[in-house]
């Protein structure tokens, strides 16, 4: 596969860093076969899409859905993702210990006019990232803020986003349901995405995408991901909403397209050094370097 060599240097005082080897590490491009499925199977039968209104149908413990990879354009003017990636060594506990930890920059993280930087989440995906944390410094309570891009460094302007947490309990999963898929192996992630200003004033833009995701582990033995996003959806007063305000261009092809390929190379980077980064890192304090 073609190796992505598009990455902005690391700040002076990142190179510096223990953790700048993990930065150089190879950042691969789509496999043949999903450049295929993209470029044969999108933009995608709507109706093999999930419903937002039964999303919690991709919780199961095995099994695929009608469309497990690619994107389409659905009739209510909204736009849908699906991904599927493989994680080969890696288990739901470094999954979980990576999602906590990228968000507490290393204590020696170079500061910036902005304040964005963090290379916690830069070697995750070097082409794009910039900059993720807790809004509130130590948890998802308040939501987490991503500084990215989705072009893998073809040089679009960065985008500052929140990511904030759903209690799922509130949608209709019960907690049988949820021991149930967590003895089988699962790990759960679900969020929706709100858009803002890079300023400091964040103010919000608008937009929303719900996002949904399922680790678990497939035949062979290993994990898997299977994410949904639903562009134009979110929550509203513990409701989910069609979000009328999405723009126009979040739910054409050029755009669920630079979601896809960007959603997948990131998360298969994710097999290449997580092993590696969990060995080295996770039995010591969230802020080393």
């Amino acid at each position: 596969m073609e190796i992505i060599n598009r990455r902005p240097d690391l700040l002076p005082g990142e190179k510096k860093l223990p953790l700048a080897k993990y930065y150089d590490y190879p950042l691969y491009s789509l496999a043949p076969r999903e450049k295929e499925l993209i470029e044969r199977g999108c933009p995608a039968d709507p109706s093999l899409a999930i419903p937002v209104e039964h999303w919690l149908d991709l919780l199961q413990p095995e099994g695929s859905t009608d469309l497990e990879y690619g994107w389409a354009k659905m009739p209510d003017h909204t736009g849908y993702i699906a991904v599927y990636t493989t994680y080969p060594g890696c288990t739901p506990a470094m999954l979980a210990w990576y999602f906590r930890w990228l968000n507490i920059p290393p204590r020696d993280e170079p500061k910036t006019e902005m304040g964005y930087d963090n290379i916690k989440y830069k070697i995750w995906n070097p082409s794009d990232h910039i900059g993720h944390g807790f809004i509130n410094g130590h948890d998802k309570t308040d939501g987490i803020w991503t500084v990215e891009s989705l072009d893998l460094g073809m040089g679009e302007p960065k985008t500052y986003t929140v990511r904030h947490s759903i209690d799922l309990h509130q949608f209709g999963l019960t907690v049988e349901r949820e021991n149930e898929l967590k003895a089988q192996g699962c790990f759960v992630d679900s969020a929706y995405e709100t858009f803002h200003t890079m300023d400091a004033s964040h103010t919000q833009l608008p937009g929303m995408h719900l996002c949904l995701t399922l680790s678990r582990k497939n035949p062979l033995g290993y994990m898997e991901k299977c994410s949904r996003e639903w562009i134009g959806y979110g929550i509203r007063d513990g409701r989910i909403v069609h979000d009328e305000t999405t723009p126009d261009y979040m739910v054409e092809d050029e755009y669920l397209r630079k979601v896809l390929i960007h959603s997948t190379t990131e998360a298969q980077q994710l097999s290449v050094f997580l092993k590696d980064l969990y060995s080295e890192y996770h039995d010591l304090p969230d802020d080393a370097d």
